[in-house]
């Protein structure tokens, strides 16, 4: 399961507060980038199982719907050197954490103390989001791809609240009267005819003798006439508005 990196994808007012972190990260001369923002539930549990139920080193203590990447109000700083991703945070290196975390505190974003990159929005706690008591002047983007994470989880535990920023579609216009009542059911009349060709008539398979012979029908032989094509009756034999073929209408008889 990927990460995302998709800014659109966290609250707005966290996004912007991400946003000047970076800026002034950029200003100091501080190589670090967002490593990760809004987590899906599946990925969280993929990663609280690592050291657990699946092997390697553990990398973090909340399960799905635990953590605040899952509502979008965390992201996670990591060093980007020469093009690849470092979480060293020995010698001078150390500095750069502790300038990362004063320029947060700037920004009013929280760090926690037993994992360095996760920077988190002040002022919310995890029991509020997981009742959807989310903050306040969320955007569509933000609630749009909560919701499609939220819709999509199943199993424990459950997942909050979908955030009423969410678009939801129109309801259907009031029904009419028009639109109510129940159409006619459309029926056949079939003309009842019967075979006048003494040595029988053939059924083909349509209206024209290139057609495959079906049968032959006996001469006197009833059948039921449901239309006409040309020289040739589209003929119904059981009587159930079902066509069975075509003769030619010379040789039938209308009664």
């Amino acid at each position: 399961m990927s990460r995302d990196t998709n800014m659109a994808h966290l609250h707005p007012v966290f996004r912007q507060k991400v946003e000047l972190l970076l800026q002034d990260l950029l200003s100091a001369q501080l190589p670090f980038k967002v490593f990760e923002g809004f987590r899906s539930p599946e990925r969280q549990r993929d990663l609280f199982n690592q050291g657990r139920s699946r092997p390697g080193a553990r990398v973090t203590n909340a399960d799905a719907w635990s953590s605040m990447h899952q509502y979008g109000v965390a992201a996670d700083f990591v060093l980007y050197i020469d093009g690849k991703w470092s979480w060293d945070d020995t010698g001078e290196r150390k500095k750069w954490w502790q300038q990362l975390h004063k320029l947060a505190d700037k920004q009013q974003l929280q760090p926690l103390s037993w994992e360095l990159p996760h920077l988190q929005m002040q002022g919310i706690n995890l029991a509020q989001l997981q009742r959807g008591n989310y903050p306040q002047n969320g955007d569509n983007d933000w609630a749009e791809n909560l919701q499609q994470a939220i819709t999509g989880w199943s199993g424990l535990p459950t997942a909050p609240p979908i955030p009423i920023e969410a678009p939801t579609r129109p309801p259907l216009p009031a029904a009419t009267e028009a639109d109510n009542r129940t159409l006619p059911r459309t029926t056949i009349t079939a003309n009842k005819a019967r075979v006048t060709a003494r040595d029988g008539l053939r059924l083909r398979a349509g209206p024209g003798t290139s057609f495959d012979i079906k049968t032959t029908l006996v001469s006197g032989q009833q059948v039921n006439v449901l239309g006409q094509s040309g020289d040739w009756s589209q003929v119904d034999l059981q009587g159930d508005g079902l066509a069975d073929g075509y003769c030619h209408s010379g040789y039938l008889a209308m009664e």
